[in-house]
């Protein structure tokens, strides 16, 4: 039998009727009213199966040929042609919906409805993502990621200095290929991140920097007396060191949180550092901070500005109504403008271990006291409010003795190398007394 040629297969015209001229080795073109098809006519398993190659001339005679050449050999094989080809277009559909990006939005979705992640972490763990991993694999099916292409996005982040950014972003990657494993869309064996992938270097322990030398802090604070920038930013900048409580505490408070009467700051778990679920947990107790004189006369000079309701520490920019607070980089940027490295000297949220250290050193408090008003608490306290109680007496007393104590550092008082320290005692059935060392 003579196969077809080109000239042939160009000159044949449709009937009335479909037909099919053979080229042999069971490839033959159907020729319609529609156009003309390759077909691929064999039996399996002593079923007749018609297995269609493409249109012509988008499919020509040569790769017709090849096609049916491809599909002998799966027959010889003991393979049928037709199951292998649906084989290959479920895989490819799958790839399509198992891209990289696709698979991470899902595990974000469901990871930040399951473990209650509040709207700021989860946008920071997505934004990670689309800056760092999409725009290099996000596309591909998440089975064809090479190792190297996955490092080489880590090593980006790492080159450019941001090790910890690559640490996490490592994390949220492994995070997502277990996810893939779980649902059945990558085989175990291709899980190939893990803690060591990439090879990064542990990240070096963050410490915030922080003034623990009496005169240099004193210096600090009569920096901070003289700083002409905004009123509201120099009172943030003044209580920062008085009340010594995280950065996005003080920037997140509300007047409605004031209480001048009994000088207390309550402080709700919802703007406080602790878990999403914990935050939401009745039970969880807000975060008492009770307010030295000095605080009050800062937040009494405030009120008329920004009072009586809403944020303590409201931002005045126009472009700010979607956040109505002071930016979280307010304080860092008023200390850089002062001359401060916040990299190197002192940080918004180094006043906490500034006051940690000298409340210990130069005022002799015990350090669960100090701990306390840091908000460093441990999971047994959620159900006793006694220890509440007690801590909360003495924290006054301890930070308006170190607002006096600032006081004192700011007219340029040092102490006394050995009359420094106050030791706090607790006779036997007695309160909390003081005595000079």
């Amino acid at each position: 039998m003579r196969q077809l040629t080109e000239t042939q297969i160009k000159a044949t015209k449709p009937g009335p009727k479909e037909f099919f001229l053979n080229d042999g080795d069971n490839l033959f073109l159907r020729v319609r009213s529609t156009g003309k098809a390759w077909v691929y006519r064999y039996e399996w398993e002593k079923q007749p199966v018609k297995l269609g190659f493409g249109p012509y001339p988008a499919i020509s005679l040569a790769q017709a040929r090849a096609k049916a050449r491809e599909a002998a050999t799966l027959r010889a094989n003991g393979l049928d042609p037709r199951a292998v080809r649906q084989r290959q277009e479920n895989e490819a559909r799958a790839a399509q919906l198992n891209t990289f990006e696709r698979l991470a939005r899902a595990w974000h979705t469901s990871t930040k409805k399951d473990r209650q992640w509040s709207e700021g972490y989860a946008d920071k763990v997505i934004r990670h993502l689309e800056l760092h991993v999409f725009p290099w694999v996000g596309q591909k099916a998440i089975g064809v990621i090479l190792p190297t292409e996955m490092v080489g996005c880590l090593h980006r982040i790492k080159d450019r200095g941001n090790l910890e950014t690559a640490q996490r972003v490592r994390e949220v990657v492994q995070h997502v290929y277990q996810h893939a494993v779980d649902i059945g869309a990558l085989e175990p064996a291709k899980n190939f991140v893990n803690k060591n992938t990439g090879g990064l270097p542990p990240p070096r322990s963050r410490h915030y920097p922080a003034i623990t030398d009496p005169r240099q802090l004193g210096q600090l604070l009569r920096d901070i007396r003289d700083y002409r920038g905004s009123f509201i930013t120099r009172c943030a900048l003044r209580l920062s060191p008085m009340l010594f409580q995280r950065p996005g505490q003080i920037r997140l408070a509300h007047w409605e949180d004031i209480n001048f009467e009994i000088e207390m700051w309550r402080c709700p778990p919802e703007k406080m550092k602790m878990r999403e679920w914990k935050k939401r947990d009745s039970r969880t107790p807000a975060h008492l901070v009770p307010l030295p004189r000095q605080t009050l006369e800062i937040l009494q000079e405030l009120f008329p500005l920004t009072g009586p309701t809403g944020p303590i520490f409201r931002s005045m920019s126009r472009r700010s109504e979607k956040s109505r607070y002071i930016s979280d980089n307010t304080v860092n940027a008023a200390l850089r403008t002062m001359g401060y490295d916040t990299k190197e000297d002192i940080t918004g949220h180094g006043f906490r271990a500034t006051a940690r250290t000298m409340i210990r050193e130069h005022l002799g408090w015990d350090a669960d006291v100090i701990e306390r008003h840091l908000a460093h608490v441990s999971e047994e306290e959620l159900g006793g409010s006694y220890d509440r109680a007690v801590f909360l007496a003495q924290r006054k007393d301890m930070v308006q003795q170190w607002a006096d104590f600032l006081d004192e550092l700011e007219a340029g008082k040092m102490p006394a190398q050995d009359e420094n320290v106050l030791r706090f005692v607790r006779p036997q059935a007695q309160g909390w007394q003081t005595q000079r060392a």
